[in-house]
């Protein structure tokens, strides 16, 4: 199988734009050489790699070398950057270093928690601009497939073709709500009927843990109304503020519940375990940033 970068780098480009056109215009090229290059590298594959839609997707086997592409993209960062000055050289000063970008998905409790610090420290000592996209760690992994970031905190315990996998640790929930909201939707307890009438705050329409939670101290399934805030700092606040009752993470909720703000509405918790899964590659940034998400989050989880 021949592939040649040029092919891979056009590939990248008609998903990355979503269209022949608009990836012409990103690699500078006309739009028949955009079709001439992929049609030359689904020969060389001997597979069909693109859907071709608006916006255009990769099948299957179009995903594999979307991932070979990145892949090869950031080898070859960290290549230039050691003919101008390596990214870690100590003898060179970190503003004079190539900043080499590092793709990688977590989601938001995560990154309002632990990572968030991990990552400051990772750029005070390294030469890198990280991207974080941020999803559900129950489709972080997703991004990992398509090749759009290098590694990702999933709950995942399977390894993704092509990816190493290290466990994190378990990130706790409590449910919580504040003492008036107990007092006036949940004064005889967590019970079925008084769990279908109390609000519920969720993150997001894929956010599943308070769900869960009602379930189990309801003994069957329930549907509260609920109300969504998609960020996990407000989500916090929201609940600390009365919004409703909802499933927190043991660190961001502690002192709220020393200080009495919350309270537990049940004696009953879920544990989210949390892997980091990241491309096998011999890169020594990417494996110095996989230490680092390790080390930080055994501090925390």
């Amino acid at each position: 199988m021949d592939i040649s970068q040029e092919g891979l780098r056009t590939l990248a480009a008609v998903l990355r734009e979503g269209t022949f056109d608009a990836a012409a215009a990103a690699l500078h090229i006309t739009p028949s050489a955009v079709s001439q290059r992929i049609k030359a590298l689904e020969s060389a594959a001997g597979r069909v790699l693109l859907r071709r839609t608006k916006p255009a997707t990769a099948t299957p086997d179009g995903e594999v070398l979307v991932r070979l592409a990145k892949q090869w993209e950031l080898l070859l960062a960290e290549t230039r950057a050691e003919f101008v000055g390596a990214p870690d050289d100590d003898d060179l000063p970190l503003v004079e270093r190539p900043r080499i970008h590092l793709p990688i998905a977590t989601n938001a409790d995560s990154l309002a928690t632990w990572l968030l610090p991990v990552l400051a420290h990772f750029h005070r000592e390294h030469a890198v601009a990280v991207e974080v996209f941020r999803d559900d760690e129950t489709r972080s992994s997703a991004l990992l497939r398509t090749g759009d970031v290098l590694a990702a905190v999933t709950s995942e315990p399977l390894a993704i073709r092509g990816c190493a996998l290290q466990s994190l640790g378990t990130m706790r929930y409590l449910p919580v709500a504040t003492p008036d909201f107990i007092e006036t939707w949940l004064p005889d307890g967590p019970d079925a009927d008084a769990l279908a009438r109390a609000p519920m705050v969720q993150f997001d329409r894929n956010d599943h843990i308070q769900r869960n939670i009602s379930a189990a101290l309801a003994g069957r399934p329930v549907d509260p109304p609920a109300v969504y805030i998609p960020a996990s700092t407000e989500y916090h606040r929201a609940v600390t503020l009365g919004i409703g009752w909802g499933a927190v993470p043991v660190v961001q909720i502690a002192d709220a519940l020393d200080t009495g703000r919350v309270r537990l509405i049940a004696d009953h918790h879920i544990d989210v375990p949390l892997y980091w899964q990241y491309w096998k590659l011999s890169s020594p940034l990417l494996q110095a940033l996989t230490t680092s998400v390790v080390d930080g989050a055994a501090r925390v989880l």
